[in-house]
């Protein structure tokens, strides 16, 4: 007999399926609060949590930890199947994300009783909720109270850290592109996933539909990508979390992740460099987790630190 399979790592959750698109079939996963999991969904209060690539339901570590944190609060958490979810990322776009992500919005509004929204991203997560927050549903956005960016890294610097022939593979990307082939595949050598040429042109071309957390774009460039963030937390009284681990893998080790965490702040926030946002009032407040990887998988406490400020963020928007 073989050895017994491991219980699942992240998590066993209880709650509800449904399909909030049927052409093509797009369905999200529902926890609510222990005495609400046997009666009708009547928390108006969502957290979705937006996995990155290759990732689907229960994307990280620290769903579960997440998911109690949301209960105690009173908010549900959502972890929804997007096109792009597991290998789907290969032919898509932030564009059709956010679209889908408008759809699901939109369908907890009418039929789960939904009226504010947080949004926790982890990895290419985080890229969905910027561009969620620049070109989604107005309503829709009017309506997110909370925005947690978990490892909000760049593909493009990440990809330089990898072997491979990675400037013949952006200029072959790019050539198809240019040729309006942009559907095409590219060669399997390229990339560790099938992906077309336009998505390996928008995650690893300098200022690519993906590049919103490049070092090397400075703060003027980060502005220009990030600084819509700011004016939303203003009109709608948006609270956005950046957090950034200290050891994460898919960042160059030249990169100075506390200066980065510190300009992405400031972008959002629209301050130069030189300023020093009050917390209280700030939009966007940073997190430096010292010895969280990527996902948070590693690190004494990163996890619960990050899930904590979350929930003090849930906890501040929720009784407004």
């Amino acid at each position: 007999m073989k050895s017994t399979p491991p219980l699942s790592p992240y998590g066993v959750f209880s709650g509800q399926l449904f399909q909030y698109r049927s052409n093509p079939a797009l369905v999200a996963f529902e926890s609510s609060p222990p005495p609400l999991q046997h009666t009708p969904l009547i928390t108006t209060k969502k957290c979705i949590l937006l996995g990155g690539l290759s990732d689907g339901l229960i994307p990280t570590p620290y769903t579960s930890l997440l998911e109690r944190t949301c209960h105690s609060l009173g908010w549900s958490l959502i972890q929804p199947i997007i096109s792009s979810s597991y290998l789907g990322f290969g032919n898509g776009s932030l564009a059709r994300d956010t679209e889908e992500m408008g759809m699901l919005m939109e369908y907890l509004v009418c039929h789960h009783d939904a009226e504010k929204f947080a949004l926790v991203g982890h990895s290419t997560g985080c890229q969905n909720i910027v561009h969620f927050l620049k070109y989604g549903d107005e309503d829709m956005i009017q309506r997110i109270k909370v925005a947690a960016l978990q490892a909000p890294v760049s593909d493009r610097e990440s990809i330089s850290i990898t072997p491979g022939e990675h400037d013949a593979n952006l200029k072959y990307a790019q050539d198809l592109v240019a040729q309006n082939k942009g559907n095409e595949m590219m060669p399997r050598s390229s990339f560790w996933a099938p992906i077309t040429a336009s998505r390996y042109n928008s995650l690893f071309s300098v200022s690519g539909d993906d590049d919103f957390f490049s070092s090397d774009l400075g703060v003027d460039g980060l502005s220009k990508r990030l600084g819509h963030v700011g004016a939303v937390g203003e009109k709608s009284g948006l609270k956005m979390l950046v957090a950034y681990s200290n050891e994460d893998e898919y960042v160059p080790s030249s990169v100075d992740k506390e200066m980065l965490l510190k300009q992405l702040v400031l972008a959002m926030n629209g301050s130069d460099l030189a300023d020093s946002a009050d917390e209280t009032s700030a939009v966007a407040r940073g997190l430096m987790l010292e010895h969280g990887n990527h996902n948070l998988s590693r690190g004494d406490h990163d996890m619960e630190i990050f899930v904590e400020k979350v929930g003090q963020l849930l906890k501040q928007v929720g009784s407004n």
